[in-house]
């Protein structure tokens, strides 16, 4: 499977991309805008890792991210 962002487009392993919605978690919330690096993605979940500026590791939905944010 390809990994797609919400418009469709291509995503890959190692590239910066911006967050589209706000995601909570009990640990904090990656807030809309952030730019996040994408680590890896998971074939069984379908969903890739992405870690922020501070360094948290979050896991969630391709579809939540653009990687046309410049």
């Amino acid at each position: 499977m390809s990994l797609v962002d919400y418009k469709g487009r291509n995503l890959t392993v190692g590239e910066r991309v911006c967050v589209q919605i706000d995601i909570p978690s009990p640990e904090g919330v990656l807030y809309k805008d952030s730019i996040v690096k994408i680590d890896e993605f998971n074939d069984m979940t379908q969903k890739i890792r992405v870690t922020d500026s501070t360094g948290k590791v979050w896991w969630i939905e391709p579809s939540a991210v653009s990687c046309s944010f410049l």
